[in-house]
């Protein structure tokens, strides 16, 4: 297919056309649903704070990190995304839409917290390799 995509991390989705609506305080992007259900895909957006606009040579258009999705997520179907070789019959896809936002205080709090549990995992883990160390020294 000779279409844009749009991927979120590493996970790429079929753009549709003028499907991104980004400022620099965010927007919305719409992108076709593919075989991802909608909790799959809703997991993906909480996931990735990468978004990647991949052009029609599978090269990279623009790439921006500073968004994270805004928690609404919505599911049309049959929309438009061109026309059929014989120019009037419409082609149609169920698609999604996304928002994306800006980080406010709360979404930087819950990443320092996310952040914050997995070094407390860390340590937990470094501290029982270290006590297993000691005290298999302690033995010799």
């Amino acid at each position: 297919m000779n279409i844009e995509k749009i991927k979120f991390g590493d996970q790429p989705f079929y753009l549709v056309p003028d499907g991104v609506k980004l400022g620099e305080a965010g927007g919305t992007i719409t992108f076709q649903k593919g075989t991802d259900s909608f909790d799959q895909i809703k997991a993906i957006l909480k996931a990735n704070h990468e978004i990647t606009q991949i052009n029609l040579s599978d090269k990279q258009d623009w790439s921006r990190n500073d968004l994270v999705y805004a928690g609404r997520l919505a599911e049309q179907s049959d929309y438009v995304i061109g026309k059929d070789e014989d120019g009037v019959t419409d082609i149609k896809e169920d698609v999604m839409i996304a928002y994306f936002k800006t980080p406010d205080l709360n979404d930087r709090v819950a990443a320092l917290e996310a952040e914050n549990a997995n070094i407390k995992k860390d340590n937990e883990s470094l501290k029982a390799t270290v006590d297993t160390l000691v005290l298999s020294n302690l033995e010799v």
